[in-house]
């Protein structure tokens, strides 16, 4: 009888034993797919004229992060773009990335004039013609600003 007694106690603490080892080598494995210890997917780069790097990316990195653009109009003499464009840096400065190359990005300071839906009036920072990244922004942004080594 005894000996039932230590078996039925000790099912449990070898249960117990295995998921705690199970915890500890879950919580020291890598996360993520195996293709993250690659190459960076994104990288910053001097920019001529500009005190401000440019956000490079890699065929990869513009997968990943689903970059998507839209054009700025012109509206009554003001330049206007999807609320989805439209950045804060941490101090509240508005922000909109524009494409200077075929993977390359670079961060205009915007002046916000109004917001109207989904729509945003600004009256410096980008004219009509150019085009702004709506999908992925953040992204540029955290690259920016140092926020995690890729997208």
């Amino acid at each position: 009888m005894a000996k039932n007694r230590n078996r039925r106690r000790a099912v449990p603490l070898a249960l117990a034993a295995g998921a705690i080892v199970a915890a500890a080598a879950a919580g020291c494995a890598p996360t993520g797919s195996s293709d993250q210890s690659g190459p960076p997917t994104a990288s910053l780069q001097n920019t001529p004229g500009s005190s401000v790097p440019s956000v490079v990316l890699t065929p990869v990195g513009k997968e990943r992060i689903n970059l998507q653009t839209a054009p700025v109009e012109n509206a009554g003499g003001k330049a206007t773009f999807p609320y989805s464009a439209l950045l804060y840096e941490p101090d509240g400065t508005a922000a909109v990335y524009v494409p200077t190359g075929q993977l390359t990005f670079l961060r205009h300071f915007v002046k916000v004039a109004a917001i109207d839906g989904n729509t945003v009036v600004v009256s410096s920072g980008v004219t009509p013609g150019q085009t702004v990244v709506t999908t992925g922004a953040e992204e540029l942004l955290g690259v920016q600003n140092g926020v995690g080594e890729e997208t």
